[in-house]
């Protein structure tokens, strides 16, 4: 017998026994899938957005046949699926909150100072390249280049006047959005709640009212005049906490700028 059969008649037998052996560990680690993985899989929307905290629909779904997520955790779904995955679970949970994304910028072309004029590539991520992060005065200002608009599958923001805006009615929080915005701009807030910040500047107030004059500028005024303790201004910036805001409206009066907003 040649050396080359023996040596093919040697791989072929290693190759049974790694197979024999392979077979035999995912024998012993085997994990049986939840009986309603399945059923609960095919009633979610299939967008695979993470949203939900999960690796994607399949892992939710797994997590919440195994009892380990809430029925009312898709954002997507909303209300009406969050009532048919309660039905599938034998269960009773109360629809979560809708949530919404929004944009926390106001610099339109009506507030928001330019530096120079810009006919190039129309994304805003290639537009974060250039000098100043673009041509808007402000360094935190929306860019305006749609790619937040491309990303959306449900045709849910748009850009109005050079800034980008979201329609809460057709928003469905998936968080596409967020990880495209080159300025971390694009938040998910609860839709109830429609006390906004519409700045992100974290400059002091000279600086903002030389670049937008729709800025925050830090004055707190708000954080003096909230009666429940919701608005805090850090780092030059005022904050809305949405599970102590009422919707009072103080801050909104107060805002010598107007950036806040409801």
């Amino acid at each position: 017998m040649g050396p080359i059969i023996i040596h093919v008649i040697a791989l072929g037998a290693l190759g049974l026994v790694l197979g024999g052996a392979l077979g035999y560990v995912g024998k012993v680690f085997f994990v049986k899938e939840a009986e309603n993985t399945t059923v609960i899989r095919e009633v979610l929307p299939g967008i695979n957005c993470g949203a939900c905290g999960h690796p994607g629909c399949d892992g939710f779904a797994a997590a919440v046949a195994e009892g380990l997520a809430k029925t009312n955790e898709c954002p997507v779904g909303g209300a009406d699926l969050a009532e048919r995955l309660a039905e599938i679970m034998g269960v009773e949970e109360a629809p979560a909150a809708r949530l919404a994304a929004y944009v926390c910028c106001c610099g339109n072309g009506d507030v928001a100072k330019t530096y120079y004029a810009y006919d190039g590539i129309g994304d805003c991520n290639a537009t974060y390249l250039l000098p100043g992060t673009g041509p808007k005065a402000c360094t935190f200002s929306c860019i305006g280049h749609a790619s937040c608009v491309a990303a959306c599958p449900f045709d849910a923001i748009e850009i109005v006047n050079t800034i980008a805006v979201v329609d809460a009615e057709k928003c469905v929080a998936c968080g596409l959005c967020i990880p495209i915005c080159p300025k971390a701009l694009i938040e998910i807030v609860p839709d109830a709640a429609r006390v906004r910040v519409e700045c992100h500047s974290t400059d002091r107030g000279p600086l903002v009212r030389d670049n937008c004059s729709g800025g925050c500028i830090g004055c707190k005024l708000c954080e003096k005049n909230c009666p429940h303790d919701a608005i805090h201004v850090n780092n030059n910036l005022a904050r809305v906490d949405y599970e102590k805001c009422t919707l009072c409206g103080v801050c909104v009066e107060k805002c010598p700028t107007k950036v806040i907003k409801s």
